[in-house]
């Protein structure tokens, strides 16, 4: 049945809450100041999820309805979960979504936390994205809780690059008759040169005639079959200045995915890493699920001894090409690349540390490496996340041993409720 609500703020997960009945009513979509028309269901004691029918009355923080993606604003296209919102209200609103989390979930007081700093990005942002081709025509995003794939004519997430290649990428996928797969790109900060490569759960014969197809719409292509590499045609890495700073990624690695906030990501961690050398003595440090290196490179360019750990293969081959690389330009720290899962590693660990960093995959530290950093105890912990929720879970773990000294949200995903957290803890005493 259709019933009205008044969204009274975003929460953790990126819905709007709302309430009805004495129930609370988790609106997707749903904005601060919106009066909607929603279809609601149980979800548990007093607790409702909705779907928005109609908006009656938008909210201060809602675009009109002709400037949003049409396929994100009726469903069918689920690559961007806030398409609604205004882009100079993301600020306000992530701040309040971190808050939340470390209120309700961290049970952190506000006065623990100081005044937060919010990078802003641009839409059409993606230097890496992931979309899905479904064997029959269509390319794109997977559409709002379906697995049908939304075919992406526009779109405010991907470059306008992507957006040019795609048709003569679509029509080569169709022509090499490619089942259902999955396309990870990478690409330029202008948008060339494009790389992809096709991951299939399945192997199919004559690989080499799928990246003979795929070579042309892009610039360099690989097959992958059940996570191997069955065939390959051109390029399959790229070489990204950042802020100066020189990196050699794969289209298979890890690296962050805002062509736009490279730079002033890159710099933050640069500056958190020069206040840290200042008060340092032992300058050792330790950069946790590395990646390629983005923030080692932060750490060694402070002059940290830097151990930087990283088990996947992609990844880590990268990490290993960049820290031989940056060695050559005589960076005043030196780094090793220690390829092990950091749970693993951080158990063998006794080294001291000045600093620690460690931006670990969406579900945040796993309870043996909070335990471990606790027990190394360094001096500044620089923990990174993607997610409110795990974020405020991570920090209300270390808060007592630490202090919160600054943090910083970069808008590395707009368009979602999704924000990067870069917190500064200074240890207690």
């Amino acid at each position: 049945m259709a019933r009205e609500v008044s969204v009274e703020r975003v929460v953790p997960g990126g819905s709007g809450l709302a309430r009805l009945d004495g129930a609370v009513v988790l609106v997707a979509g749903g904005l601060p100041g919106d009066r909607l028309l929603v279809e609601a269901r149980s979800d548990g004691p007093r607790l409702l999820r909705a779907e928005v029918l109609s908006v009656l009355s938008p909210g201060p923080h809602r675009r009109a309805a002709d400037d949003v993606c049409p396929l994100a604003r009726d469903g069918a296209c689920g690559g961007c979960d806030w398409p609604a919102a205004r882009i100079e209200s993301h600020g306000p609103l992530k701040e309040e979504l971190v808050r939340d989390a470390l209120r309700r979930i961290g049970r952190i007081p506000d006065e623990e936390i100081p005044g937060v700093r919010f990078v802003a990005s641009p839409r059409s942002y993606r230097l890496r994205s992931r979309v899905h081709w479904d064997g029959i025509g269509a390319l794109g995003f997977l559409g709002k809780s379906s697995s049908r794939v939304a075919d992406l004519e526009s779109c405010e997430v991907v470059s306008a690059a992507l957006l040019e290649r795609l048709p003569a990428v679509r029509a080569a996928l169709a022509a090499a008759n490619v089942p259902e797969c999955e396309l990870q790109t990478l690409e330029g900060p202008d948008g060339s040169p494009l790389l992809g490569e096709i991951r299939l759960d399945r192997a199919l014969p004559e690989p080499e005639k799928i990246a003979a197809a795929l070579h042309g719409p892009l610039d360099g292509v690989r097959v992958l079959f059940s996570g191997r590499l069955a065939a390959s045609r051109g390029k399959s890495s790229l070489r990204l200045l950042v802020a100066g700073a020189p990196f050699h990624v794969s289209v298979s690695s890890f690296f962050q995915a805002n062509r736009f906030l490279l730079g002033p990501f890159l710099e933050e961690a640069r500056a958190a890493a020069r206040d840290a050398a200042r008060a340092g003595v032992s300058r050792g440090a330790l950069d946790l699920y590395a990646g390629a290196g983005f923030l080692t490179r932060a750490l060694l360019e402070a002059g940290f001894e830097t151990d930087a750990v990283e088990s996947d293969r992609s990844s880590s081959t990268d990490l290993v090409a960049n820290l031989a690389a940056w060695k050559s330009e005589g960076l005043p720290g030196r780094g090793r690349a220690v390829v092990r899962r950091v749970e693993e590693h951080l158990h063998k660990e006794r080294e001291r540390r000045d600093v620690v960093c460690a931006d670990p995959p969406r579900e945040g530290l796993a309870p043996a490496v909070r335990k471990a950093l606790l027990r190394l105890a360094p001096k500044s912990l620089f923990p990174v996340s993607s997610d409110p929720a795990t974020f405020a879970r991570d920090l209300a773990a270390l808060l007592p041993r630490y202090r919160v000294s600054s943090l910083t949200l970069l808008d590395l995903f707009p368009g979602t409720h999704h924000v990067e957290t870069l917190a500064r803890l200074e240890r207690r005493g």
